[in-house]
């Protein structure tokens, strides 16, 4: 598709392992400079396997700030905000009590302070300083 259409892309959603992640970006045509990769961090076996996941993104010349996970769960909200990715989908009203954000953070201008409270995020945070 990339050879017919010079915009940018995403993809990613439905893929649950690094070596999905890998076949995709040998074999699927993604461009690191203009295309979002959207893989869910929960459905993908949880932060362990996505840092595989960014690690073969790596591999192939792609930016952690190209990756925005798919999924509108509090999880990979955390997750992109402790691993510094390009940002995270999120669907406020679905998913609960689990989804959106966390309570009292507002969205101003598409972007959301993350707030300093205990849980998931604290957590990620942790596993990532310890990798």
């Amino acid at each position: 598709m990339s050879e017919f259409y010079a915009g940018p892309m995403a993809t990613g959603e439905n893929l649950f392992s690094h070596q999905d992640a890998r076949n995709l970006l040998r074999h699927g045509g993604m461009r690191p400079d203009r295309d979002w990769l959207q893989f869910d961090c929960a459905l993908s076996y949880g932060l362990v396997e996505f840092l595989r996941t960014l690690d073969v993104m790596e591999q192939f010349g792609w930016s952690p700030a190209r990756c925005i996970p798919h999924g509108g769960h509090q999880m990979s909200l955390n997750i992109a905000a402790g691993l510094g990715l390009g940002g995270n989908a999120s669907y406020p009203d679905l998913f609960q009590p689990y989804g959106g954000f966390p309570d009292g953070v507002e969205v101003i201008d598409g972007h959301i302070t993350m707030p300093e409270l205990p849980g998931i995020g604290e957590r990620v945070a942790q596993i990532v300083s310890d990798a």
